[in-house]
């Protein structure tokens, strides 16, 4: 008797698709069962995706989240093409890792929020209704930077923290109505968009890196319990507890992070 898949009847919408943690995502998804739109703003490598997923009841559509006529185009395509939608993963994202340097840094910090933090308001708002009537799973892909600030990057930093944030009380406000919300931290994981090129070359600090497919993983794990947050990799928390426990210390060595931080 063969093994019945986790999420076998499932529509599952992915942000960021196009490649990294999204398309991983998107892959894993599928491999268990779930039938996929994948979107993201590069359509080519969506068709392609798609075209590897297999099966014709996967789709996809270009989608720009940091704008509202993508977004409310993608509802209606879930809802004309799948009629139902029973999660949605947000993974789109960029690192936007210019540092603050004056009146040109203000409109940078916009674009990261309107895709980082607001692309996921956005598309969740978009999809709730069929949420509602579906199995009801976000999951928001943020970053253990949404917890700790990462010097060098302040925009990234500030659309995770407000990601992590709104995750927060946003499960507790859709709880009554069905709808579950996880929060997946990722630490260091290089990818198309995030290379970590300077962690990578150092002998020991590529030893915080860690591939798509564990995050993927933790995806996956919320998707099918509804945990309300997973840090990947877990013992990363131990910085978290250490900001609190210890604040000083941590400005401390935050500051010392900002003069000397290696490329990422």
């Amino acid at each position: 008797m063969s093994r019945r898949r986790r999420f076998e009847g499932w529509v599952c919408v992915v942000t960021g698709a196009s490649s990294g943690i999204g398309r991983r995502v998107a892959v894993d998804l599928a491999a268990e069962g779930a039938t996929v739109c994948a979107t993201a703003r590069r359509a080519d490598r969506l068709a392609q995706l798609v075209a590897e997923l297999g099966g014709a009841s996967h789709s996809w559509m270009g989608c720009d989240v940091s704008q509202e006529a993508d977004v409310r185009a993608l509802a209606e395509h879930v809802e004309r093409v799948h009629r139902r939608c029973d999660a949605l993963v947000n993974c789109a994202g960029y690192p936007g890792s210019a540092r603050f340097e004056g009146p040109s840094a203000v409109a940078s910090t916009e674009s990261v929020m309107a895709t980082n933090f607001l692309g996921a308001v956005r598309c969740t708002a978009a999809l709730l209704s069929l949420l509602e009537a579906g199995t009801g799973a976000v999951v928001n892909v943020a970053s253990v930077a949404g917890r700790i600030a990462v010097p060098g990057s302040s925009a990234y930093t500030a659309s995770k923290f407000a990601l992590a944030g709104w995750s927060e009380a946003l499960r507790a406000e859709l709880a009554p109505r069905g709808v579950r919300v996880s929060l997946v931290e990722p630490g260091f994981v290089p990818t198309e968009g995030f290379p970590a090129t300077g962690l990578r070359a150092h002998p020991l600090l590529r030893l915080l890196l860690r591939p798509v497919e564990d995050v993927s993983g933790a995806v996956l794990r919320a998707l099918s319990t509804g945990a309300p947050e997973i840090v990947v990799p877990a013992w990363y928390r131990a910085f978290v507890v250490g900001r609190t426990l210890a604040p000083g210390l941590y400005r401390r060595a935050l500051e010392r992070v900002g003069r000397h931080r290696p490329a990422v």
